[in-house]
């Protein structure tokens, strides 16, 4: 769980946390209940592929529905771009808006312009463990999106094999946020009317459009 990870986390407030009960009541699980539901979280340790979030709620905001349907090619460019920032410079501000990009209101529709305002949020309101368990599954679930679209993501080594020192060193990792923005500016190209259009468009059929292209550009 999440407190292997981080020194400030709480195993039995994350555990209530992701059971949805109180803590008064995971405190009175026995050790087998709490052995059968640490089977069911091993992903949190071992790192392999997850296409949803373990965390589907938390302090009224939602995770992105399995497999990141619905979510934008825009939404997913500042996510992922927040979240590599946040990994490599450590910086808790990123990690903040990283999380604000990615977990919304009930209904509510990615807005650039709320950035900020849903970063400070999560700063207020989210405890240690909590940023750290969504880092950790965003990790995985981008890890799936890897495997989904091979051609997209580049394979890298970790660069320590002691993944306790760095949670969310991704072994299989996208181009840099950075070039998700060279990728949009390529998809829009001379259409600058309607660019907002292209950011709005549902993330898999970017990447399947991308892919397609990708073939298409090797049988030349």
């Amino acid at each position: 769980m999440a407190k292997n990870h981080s020194v400030e986390a709480n195993e039995m407030a994350l555990l209530s946390l992701m059971l949805g009960v109180k803590k008064n009541i995971a405190e009175k699980l026995n050790a087998f209940q709490l052995y059968s539901i640490a089977k069911e979280l091993d992903f949190l340790n071992d790192f392999k592929p997850q296409y949803s979030f373990a965390i589907r709620t938390v302090k009224g905001l939602d995770a992105p529905r399995p497999r990141l349907e619905g979510m934008s090619f825009g939404q997913f460019m500042y996510v992922d771009t927040y979240f590599e920032i946040s990994v490599l410079a450590d910086d808790p501000a990123q990690l903040n808006k990283f999380i604000g990009c990615l977990y919304l209101p009930d209904g509510k529709q990615f807005d650039e312009k709320l950035i900020q305002e849903r970063a400070n949020y999560v700063c207020l309101f989210f405890r240690p463990e909590e940023k750290t368990a969504i880092s950790l599954n965003y990790r995985l679930v981008k890890e799936w999106l890897c495997k989904q679209y091979p051609l997209l993501f580049q394979a890298k080594e970790p660069e320590t094999n002691d993944l306790n020192q760095n949670p969310v060193a991704e072994p299989i990792e996208a181009s840099r946020g950075s070039d998700w923005v060279k990728v949009y500016e390529s998809l829009v190209g001379d259409d600058i009317v309607n660019q907002d259009k292209y950011a709005e468009l549902p993330l898999h059929y970017v990447f399947r459009y991308l892919t397609t292209k990708i073939k298409e550009n090797a049988k030349r």
